[in-house]
Formats: structure tokens, C-alpha cells, sequence
């Protein structure tokens, strides 16, 4: 699969992404931001828009949808719940529902509630084997997303237990913002003898800002994202939980620490 990330430039530094399937031509946008941007892409490449997919609902993971549905007449894929919600949206998805397919590779749909009750995210598997994920608002660099409009963290955590934790290490992760240099921060906050996120910090403040984005897999992810280790705490990361959420059980279980991280990041 050939996958390219289009920086937006937007406030919440989104990131659009295009996959196209070399066997069979087939493109497809995920949360397009700015229909321009993503016509001035295709066009350089002389290609066309076969299909839209949109994590979730919120806007700004769907402003480009109109300029691209006058432009090519695409279909909109999304949760069954964002029908109705999100501009030019007529295609649900269920779990385990497929995109982009041919002989070796395809995308997979999971449905990942938490951020929004109607998020999903695609796996990205080549040669029967998952090798990257799209995680819209779900899991982003070092950190998760908040469910300020319309989610839950009993349920993102859950989400994120159930389905991300098992995944191999080998899965590259491509989140829809660029927030890793404010998540690494906050898990130095939590726990500053961090190894991996010091120096994973390091290695951000080297990159040209707003060009170029570190891509991890999740086997570093769950080195330097605390909501990652909610099942393997360090001593130090549950004891500043417990300093900085004064007068609260100290959270025993993955999903009350989960939730408790959550809390502190609103904050933060």
C-alpha cells in the first residue's frame, strides 16, 4: 500500500492521509481536511478519488468532504453512526468490514468507540499480516484522544485495552494530529526517568517543524505512552498519579488508571 501523510497547517495540526493500492489503482482519502490541498496532491500524481473515509465526526476531520465529493463524485464511508452527521456520508462500516482490497493487501475496519461512540480506526494488513494502523482521534503519539464531545474514557479505555494492547509491536501507527511533542511532555510530567521518551523528545525537537513527523510502531509506543503501560505501571507513574489526583483511590486496575491519566492530561 502506498500511503502518503499531508500535513493540513490547520490549529489542531491535523493530518489527512492518502492510500492507494498499486495493484488496483485504487485511492482513498482518510479524514480529509482541505479539499485544495488534497486535489493539488492527487493532481500531481495524475490521480483520481475513489472513496472518502472519515474516523469519526467531528469537523475537523470532515471539512474536505464536500470540495472532494463535487470534485469526483466519491462515495463517504464511515461508523454507521455517522451517517447523518458527517457531510456526503452514505456508506456505513462495520467491524471487520474491508477497503482497498486486492490479492496481498486490504484495510480492515475496527470499530473503536471512546472518543466518539461512532469512531472507527483501519488496519492495514499486507500478506496476512497487520502492518499499520489509522487511528483518527483514538491513539496519537505518546497520548490518546479526549472525549470532550460526545465519548466516554470508561469506554475509550476499554477500547484501548481490548484492542490496541494485543496488537504486535511491529504496527506502524499513523494518528490524525500531530500531538507527540505535548504527550511526550506529559509523560516526563508522570514519570521524568523515561528513557525512551527523553530521547524520543530529543529526536523531535531535531525535525524540521511542521515538515517532517517521526513514524512509530507501537512497541515504542507502549515505551512511551503512559496510557499504553496502564497493565505494567513503573512504581514512580502510579505514585505521581496518585500525588496529582489528591483524595482519590489510588488506581489499582488498567481501566481506573486509564481514566485517571485521562483526567490528569484534560488538566495538563
Amino acid at each position: 500500500m502506498e500511503i502518503f501523510r499531508i500535513y493540513t497547517r490547520s490549529p489542531l495540526r491535523n493530518f489527512t492521509y492518502i492510500l492507494r493500492n498499486p495493484e488496483t489503482s485504487e485511492t482513498l482519502s482518510i479524514d480529509p481536511y482541505d479539499s485544495d490541498q488534497i486535489v493539488d496532491f492527487l493532481e500531481t500524481k495524475d490521480w483520481k478519488l475513489d472513496r472518502i473515509l472519515n474516523t469519526h465526526e467531528h469537523a475537523d476531520h470532515t471539512s474536505g468532504n464536500d470540495g472532494l465529493v463535487k470534485k469526483y463524485g466519491c462515495p463517504v464511508h464511515s461508523h454507521p453512526g455517522g451517517i447523518g452527521k458527517i457531510p456526503h456520508a452514505t456508506h456505513p462500516l462495520k467491524k471487520g468490514d474491508r477497503l482497498l482490497v486486492s490479492s496481498r493487501e486490504y484495510l480492515e475496519i475496527l470499530d473503536t468507540p471512546g472518543h466518539t461512540f461512532c469512531h472507527v480506526c483501519l488496519l492495514l494488513v499486507e500478506n496476512q499480516k497487520p502492518k499499520a494502523i489509522f487511528t483518527g482521534d483514538t491513539l496519537f503519539n505518546a497520548g490518546v484522544g479526549n472525549c470532550f464531545r460526545g465519548g466516554d474514557p470508561e469506554v475509550l479505555a476499554k477500547t484501548v485495552l481490548e484492542q490496541f494492547y494485543p496488537m504486535q509491536e511491529s504496527i506502524l501507527l499513523y494518528p490524525g494530529h500531530d500531538y507527540m511533542e505535548n504527550n511526550l511532555k506529559f509523560t516526563l510530567s508522570l514519570d521524568p526517568s523515561n528513557r525512551d521518551a527523553i530521547s524520543t523528545l530529543e529526536e523531535c525537537s531535531r525535525l524540521q517543524k511542521d515538515v517532517e513527523f517521526l513514524t512509530t510502531d507501537l512497541g515504542k509506543e507502549r515505551r512511551i505512552n503512559a496510557f499504553l503501560q496502564c497493565d505494567h505501571p513503573s512504581p514512580l507513574l502510579v505514585e505521581n498519579v496518585a500525588r496529582k489526583l489528591p483524595g482519590q483511590t489510588v488506581p489499582q486496575d488498567p481501566v481506573s488508571l486509564f481514566v485517571s491519566l485521562r483526567s490528569l492530561r484534560d488538566h495538563w
